[in-house]
């Protein structure tokens, strides 16, 4: 377990702390660990949550500091592209939640930065774009990511010698072997919200890959080989 989670627990025992937005993994760990815990829910499935953490028996009516950005754009924007420009504004991502994509984009933020992304964000890829807060999603996702990927994700079938990571995201990316391996080892690559830096990792049905810059690949399930006995294996990635 991280220090981040160790000093949150740590401190949860004497007081209500508030997490930053925490990943499936880091969300999995603590409940392992506390159930005087409490995370939010901007919608059903969202992946990425701020937690408040507090002592045994104590009654508490939660607020999770958490703002909702809508994006408008003169053009449909990239998961990528949106994620790129708020971390070039300076700030990390454990201060942003899910970003959904689709006819209206929104970032899910913590409320502390919210108005530094009001005035910083100005520009997203090629597009001069305008920011402004909402009190709710108004076509939110309703199912969890690895049941039904929502309009940020599109559908593929790749052909694959094998289930390795490398394998998977050359093949899903459009990269070289070799470049798949350098995002690997550089830490850019997350499943199901922890950093994988072994290229030998297996692949399985429903894994969600994360990575930096590119994006995010559901791996879905194998539906045949080819007559070289590779895999054909579907996948969703975001657009």
């Amino acid at each position: 377990m991280n220090i981040k989670l160790v000093h949150l627990l740590k401190n949860g025992e004497r007081a209500p702390v508030l997490s930053w937005f925490l990943t499936p993994e880091e969300q999995k760990l603590l409940r392992s660990k506390t159930e005087n815990i409490l995370f939010s829910e901007n919608y059903p499935g969202e992946e990425r949550r701020r937690a408040i953490i507090h002592p045994p028996g104590f009654e508490i009516e939660p607020d999770f500091k958490i703002i909702i950005l809508e994006i408008t754009s003169p053009a449909p924007l990239r998961h990528a592209d949106i994620l790129g420009a708020a971390l070039a504004t300076g700030i990390t991502r454990e201060v942003l939640g899910d970003i959904i994509t689709g006819d209206k984009s929104c970032l899910i933020a913590a409320a502390e930065i919210g108005k530094y992304l009001i005035d910083n964000l100005t520009r997203i890829g090629k597009y001069n774009v305008q920011i402004r807060q909402i009190e709710r999603l108004e076509a939110a996702p309703t199912e969890r990511l690895e049941a039904a990927p929502t309009d940020n994700y599109r559908s593929a079938s790749i052909i694959v010698p094998g289930l390795r990571l490398d394998a998977v995201l050359s093949k899903s990316l459009a990269l070289s072997r070799g470049r798949s391996q350098e995002l690997i080892r550089a830490g850019a690559v997350k499943v199901n919200g922890e950093v994988k830096l072994s290229q030998h990792y297996l692949c399985k049905e429903a894994d969600l890959l994360s990575v930096r810059r590119f994006g995010r690949i559901l791996i879905g399930e194998i539906t045949g080989k080819t007559k070289k006995n590779n895999l054909i294996l579907n996948i969703k990635k975001t657009i």
